[in-house]
């Protein structure tokens, strides 16, 4: 391997950012609410959280 040559650094480096551009997505992130630990305990329960749609089965509601 050319390790003196600065087009083989420039090369090896280029593909080492495609392989973690394509590598990415296969690994699971963690959402904005496991990172912060909660809400504060002086918000309340709706406040800053998006609201759930209830699923229904068959015409039947699943809770």
């Amino acid at each position: 391997m050319p390790i003196d040559d600065w087009q083989f650094w420039i090369v090896s480096l280029l593909a080492l950012l495609a392989l973690a551009f394509v590598a990415k997505p296969l690994f699971p992130m963690k959402s904005r609410q496991a990172r912060c630990g909660g809400c504060p305990s002086n918000a309340s329960d709706n406040e800053g959280h998006e609201k759930r749609a209830s699923l229904t089965v068959g015409g039947k509601r699943v809770s």
